[in-house]
């Protein structure tokens, strides 16, 4: 590779900087001449990127795009779940004590919703400049070494890898910028403008992605803590820079978003509530991507060495330390959820393998980074061809059209409305009874009240599998029982089996019971239930019995004359399995109910769940009443049946 070191624009400036400034004066030169050639000056002292510089940098920004304006176009998945957050932010919830969920305040910084237009363009030109910015830094960083062509040639494959993710690229793209312009920043690769703002812009962007993704957050704080530790002569200044602007940062943008000032640590509290539940409740492992691994462990290993051999002045374990807990933590992001989600993870370690082959002008550790980016495009699924520029284009235009056109958007939400009540086809008898009161869909459909027009009311973990602890579970059920604030009435789809094989009356155990001691069925139909508030029916609950049980031993389950005959299960778990359920995710939990098996998360295992109540309509499902005969675990423990009487 040839190395030419210096953009031909910057290469111009030097030779009409200071100096012809000083030429253009003695002439005398008129005010606008002058300033002109202080800026320039200025440009040259902070080495600011030149403007095709920022020209190519925007254009791959674009070209690259993955960011949508949000349109509640499914009833279920992301999209209503990115919908129920805009819906309590319309409401005026409190992200503190009212909504517990690792995406905060900002969430419109990862997805925008056409809901609120000023919102689409906050969030788009956020992450406009955070992009460009960063790769115009490690432009600048990558030129010195292997020259202008090659440079780009890096950015534009570190943007393409980052495009070719599941729904948004910013809880890829900000990890892996943060590890790329970290190391650059210790081993002093960065341009002065990027290696002075590094620490401040660090703490504000780890700020501002705490009340976005909380664990997009978790992620890139490490990193940047190891980075400004590590250079001699600097780490008190650079930690006191990072650590007022993330902390200032964090309190101002939360109090900006309208939330109650007091209320952030309850926020921080909860998200770890959520982050903590996680792998224990979304664990899902495809066995057609076993192959993953083998290429992660592969690719990790060899870049992990790569990077630990990288020379640089100062101490090397903050950094090292901050590297490996925020590749820890993208680790879990991709590989808990084992869907599609490793492409995540494989992007992240691409990033860092195109920098190492920079830094060390290795072809061979080029390969391994090119193994990476081919693995991430066959786990997304499609392989390359997914990447489509001109979709991105289209994705980006269609956003800028949304934010300054009024009438475009009205005619987007319309669009999806409309496709909204065809798909859910909500009767108008029950739209009629619900009229002005409150209501929730469970266990997704949050799109419906504002498909037609309703008074949303929204569970305090915005969607029923998302209370991942026994903490959330509470709260959705402290809500339920709360006559003030509870929903008037709840629409139930007709269905068994919710996210990942779970029964839909068990997810989460706790509010489900909550809801059958206070709701009653008043309509239904093929589709869906339509269940009102009443008094509270429920008395106390009572043991019935308690029996050890082996692994897949079938145990019978009492029967109750009146009330809801509830099952508390207990199962061992191995140190050993404790330690690889903290470091990655635990083997699933299987409970079944006269032999059909339903995945329950490890943290709802002293929970009531519903087995029988065969005379409680409200809880028959797809014409099928709740009256299990015999109850199963996958794995040895205790099972606790106790009947909870109904008035």
């Amino acid at each position: 590779m040839k190395d030419v070191v210096k953009d031909p624009e910057l290469v111009a400036d030097r030779e009409t900087g200071p100096a012809a400034g000083e030429a253009a004066e003695s002439t005398g030169t008129t005010g606008p001449r002058k300033l002109r050639d202080r800026f320039r000056a200025w440009r040259l002292l902070v080495e600011a990127p030149s403007r095709a510089t920022l020209l190519i940098s925007g254009l791959l920004t674009i070209v690259t795009w993955e960011m949508p304006a949000f349109s509640p176009i499914e009833p279920k998945g992301d999209y209503d779940y990115g919908l129920a957050i805009a819906m309590a932010r319309t409401l005026g919830l409190s992200f503190g004590d009212r909504i517990a969920t690792t995406y905060g305040p900002l969430y419109f910084l990862a997805i925008p919703s056409t809901t609120v237009r000023a919102e689409v363009l906050v969030g788009f030109l956020f992450w406009f400049v955070f992009v460009t910015g960063c790769l115009a830094a490690c432009f600048q960083a990558f030129q010195g070494r292997i020259g202008t062509r090659w440079a780009w040639v890096a950015c534009a494959a570190i943007a393409l890898s980052f495009s070719i993710v599941p729904l948004t690229s910013v809880i890829t793209a900000t990890p892996g910028f943060f590890a790329v312009l970290a190391i650059c920043h210790v081993l002093g690769l960065l341009p002065k403008w990027a290696e002075r703002a590094f620490p401040i812009v660090a703490g504000l962007v780890v700020a501002a992605m705490l009340l976005t993704k909380f664990s997009v957050g978790l992620m890139c704080g490490p990193i940047a803590l190891g980075a400004v530790l590590v250079r001699p002569g600097r780490r008190l200044r650079e930690f006191l820079e990072y650590a007022v602007s993330g902390v200032a940062g964090l309190v101002l943008l939360w109090i900006a978003a309208g939330q109650p000032p007091t209320q952030v640590v309850q926020y921080v509290v909860r998200a770890l509530s959520v982050g903590s539940g996680h792998a224990q409740s979304m664990g899902l492992e495809l066995t057609s991507t076993a192959w993953e691994y083998v290429v992660v462990i592969a690719v990790t290993i060899v870049l992990a060495v790569a990077v630990a051999r990288i020379k640089m002045d100062g101490l090397r374990w903050p950094l090292w330390l901050g590297l490996l807990l925020g590749t820890w933590l993208m680790f879990k992001q991709g590989f808990v959820r084992h869907d599609s989600h490793s492409a995540q993870y494989l992007a992240f370690v691409f990033a860092i393998g195109v920098l190492v082959a920079v830094l060390r002008r290795s072809a061979v550790l080029a390969a391994v980074a090119a193994v990476a980016l081919l693995a991430q495009a066959a786990a997304f699924g499609g392989g390359l061809w997914v990447v489509d520029p001109g979709k991105s284009l289209r994705t980006f235009a269609d956003g800028a059209t949304i934010v300054a056109s009024g009438t475009h958007r009205n005619d987007v939400q319309e669009e999806a409305r409309a496709g909204l009540r065809k798909r859910t086809d909500i009767p108008q008898r029950f739209l009629t009874r619900i009229g002005k009161g409150s209501v929730r869909t469970e266990p997704f459909d949050q799109a419906i009240a504002w498909t037609y027009g309703l008074t949303p009311a929204i569970l305090p973990t915005l969607l029923n599998y998302g209370a991942y602890t026994e903490l959330l579970d509470k709260m959705n059920e402290s809500w339920i029982a709360d006559d003030v604030n509870g929903p008037r009435f709840i629409v139930r789809e007709q269905t068994r089996i919710t996210l990942d094989s779970r029964f839909s009356l068990w997810d989460p155990p706790r509010t489900e019971l909550a809801e059958a001691c206070r709701y009653t069925l008043v309509d239904s139909t093929d589709k869906w239930q339509l269940l009102e508030r009443g008094p509270n029916r429920c008395g106390a609950e009572r043991e019935l019995s308690s029996t050890q049980v082996a692994a897949g031993q079938s145990i019978p389950v009492p029967a109750a004359a009146d009330g809801v005959v509830v099952a508390r299960v207990y199962p061992e778990q191995s140190l050993p399995g404790r330690v690889w359920g903290f470091l990655f995710k635990p083997r699933d939990l299987m409970v079944g109910l006269d032999g059909e098996s339903f995945r329950l998360p490890w943290t709802h295992g002293d929970a009531p769940l519903m087995v029988s109540a065969p005379q409680d309509p409200s809880l028959a499902l797809t014409g099928r009443p709740l009256d299990a005969k015999t109850l199963t675990m996958n794995a040895p423990g205790r099972v606790v049946f106790s009947v909870v009487s109904k008035k």
